[in-house]
């Protein structure tokens, strides 16, 4: 039976980075939000600056250098030109972008878009170019309220913009340059899983068995739309439970897809947080990384087939995103559980390690079954993960060697190849 418990430090922290995550995963949605809020306050700076120089011309005219201040016509004809010019850098910018994008789809993997079009660097420089054009325009709409005859800071600060446009478009293109370079995609990516899965872990009580709740009266509710499950609000699902004193099972791990009036969660006792748990539950058209370990590691399991396909024949890339995939593994070998119970009033499903092994590796093995480089770095990565683990995750790691043992296609490789194989496969 459940008892209730006091919130955990540990509990409390899975709910604040829970809260991180669902402001993530709403911005990740609209690719508009950053460049907005950008061009918003472009537009309060040009009304702020407008106003600055119709109410406190003396002012301004006493403290700002004179080399600052123009007169309005070369206002406006500075303005135009910074206006036309970072229209033309945000268009180069968009090209560069969708360049990068098709290198990303046709070279790696359609899941790795994702990735850059919500990278912070790409948000940031499409906003400051945004935002410096808003600001030129609106300053040229405003300027007219001052007299001709007197100088103003508009110009300068335009300039200013300008300026710093410039250093985030040199920016810009060095990200691109290293963003393409797949070593550093791959470590990236693998840094990105690695940090989505520690966050995982600090929340929480995981453990093997589905807590007893036999004999309680349940009602189950049903998803209302088909997609992916990207993410459990914890935070307010334990507000609904504590709200309404009741106990709710989800029945879908992370990542699952769904389709309409499928079992979503039970609910032992009063069904009056529905409502309050459909909310909670989002469900997209597409897996995001927020909670989605499976996610995070099958990107660069994407990037492994890629480098194995008999177009693109690259080994050494191969081996790079079997070793970081290892690494990624070996840290959600620590989330190994079938539950997490939280706070005793909410229980969320897991996947099990032993598949999320499989499902990362199987298709890897397949096709690099005749490439004794590839399957020596498999081995070399179970060995990874095993090293310094509970008896329970080596025994897996042990049982899933033997299957990509298994695949190894013996007939084609010579003794050597054999043997070193045999030896890697020993060694776990």
């Amino acid at each position: 039976m459940f008892r209730k418990t006091a919130k955990t430090e540990k509990e409390r922290k899975g709910s604040g980075a829970m809260i991180k995550e669902r402001m993530k995963l709403n911005i990740a949605r609209h690719i508009w939000v950053v460049p907005a809020i950008y061009s918003i306050g472009a537009l309060l700076l040009a009304i702020l600056i407008v106003w600055i120089d119709i109410a406190h011309y003396e002012t301004v005219k006493k403290v700002v250098p004179n080399r600052l201040l123009t007169s309005t016509s070369l206002t406006q004809t500075i303005l135009g030109s910074i206006a036309g010019s970072l229209l033309t850098m945000t268009s180069i910018t968009f090209s560069t972008l969708m360049v990068v994008l098709t290198t990303y789809s046709g070279q790696f993997s359609p899941r790795i878009l994702q990735n850059f079009i919500h990278d912070k660097v790409t948000l940031r420089v499409l906003g400051v170019f945004m935002g410096g054009f808003v600001y030129s325009m609106f300053s040229l709409l405003f300027i007219r309220e001052v007299n001709d005859d007197d100088p103003v800071i508009s110009a300068a600060v335009g300039v200013c913009i300008a300026l710093i446009c410039l250093i985030f478009f040199a920016h810009f293109l060095q990200h691109v340059a290293n963003s393409i370079q797949v070593t550093k995609l791959i470590d990236r990516i693998a840094d990105e899983a690695v940090e989505m899965i520690e966050k995982m872990g600090k929340q929480g009580r995981r453990t093997a068995e589905r807590p007893d709740l036999e004999g309680k009266e349940w009602t189950q509710l049903h998803f209302e739309k088909k997609g992916y499950i990207q993410l459990y609000e914890v935070k307010k699902l334990l507000e609904a439970a504590e709200k309404h004193q009741c106990t709710i099972e989800l029945l879908e791990p992370i990542g699952s897809f769904v389709i309409k009036k499928a079992p979503m969660a039970k609910v032992y006792g009063t069904k009056a947080a529905a409502e309050a748990i459909h909310a909670s539950v989002k469900v997209g058209d597409e897996r995001a990384p927020a909670q989605d370990v499976e996610f995070a590691i099958q990107k660069l399991a994407e990037i492994t087939l890629r480098a194995l396909a008999p177009g693109a024949n690259d080994p050494n890339t191969a081996i790079d995103s079997i070793r970081h995939i290892g690494m990624a593994l070996k840290e959600a070998s620590y989330l190994d559980g079938q539950y997490v119970v939280y706070d005793e009033r909410l229980i969320v499903p897991q996947r099990p390690f032993e598949e999320l092994l499989y499902e990362t590796f199987y298709e890897i093995c397949y096709s690099g079954r005749d490439r004794v480089s590839v399957l020596i770095a498999v081995f070399d990565a179970l060995k990874m993960i095993e090293r310094d683990q509970t008896p329970a995750i080596q025994k897996k790691v042990r049982k899933f060697g033997e299957y990509v043992r298994a695949k190894v296609e013996e007939d084609i490789l010579n003794e050597t190849d054999r043997r070193r194989i045999t030896e890697r496969f020993e060694q776990l």
